[in-house]
């Protein structure tokens, strides 16, 4: 399965990705708040639209975001896409040099139907999640 499920966007707050975007605190779907990552994830569908919009925030200074979020203040920061198998995806680019893990990750969002798995993956500074549905 090849489809767009997200774009991935940090931002050092939420209100600072929501006036940028023109959007209001109405328009998120849902918020999480990752213990693991230590982000706050905000997923946002807009009406017309197919993929999500994740907005992420760091909680504290030991998010995964956070040194992109200082840096930056605030940009993309990764594609998602969805996937049939995580283990797939990682046999296809386990002697892929040029591509580089980041971290798997089991989730639960209720906006895309409960459970998931995700890999982060970057290659030459893109950076890739794949998202596989585990409800369906």
């Amino acid at each position: 399965m090849k489809k767009i499920h997200h774009i991935g966007i940090v931002s050092e707050h939420i209100d600072l990705a929501l006036n940028a975007l023109n959007l209001n605190k109405s328009d998120i779907n849902e918020i999480i708040d990752d213990h693991v990552q230590d982000n706050y994830l905000h997923f946002i569908r807009l009406e017309n639209n197919d993929p999500w919009i994740e907005i992420i925030t760091p909680k504290n200074n030991n998010s995964t975001i956070f040194n992109f979020s200082q840096k930056y203040k605030m940009g993309l920061h990764h594609m998602g896409f969805l996937c049939n198998s995580i283990e797939e995806i990682k046999s296809k680019f386990n002697t892929n040099t040029n591509v580089v893990t980041l971290g798997t990750y089991e989730l639960t969002v209720n906006s895309f139907g409960g459970q998931i798995s995700t890999l982060f993956m970057s290659a030459n500074n893109l950076i890739t999640e794949y998202v596989e549905l585990k409800n369906e």
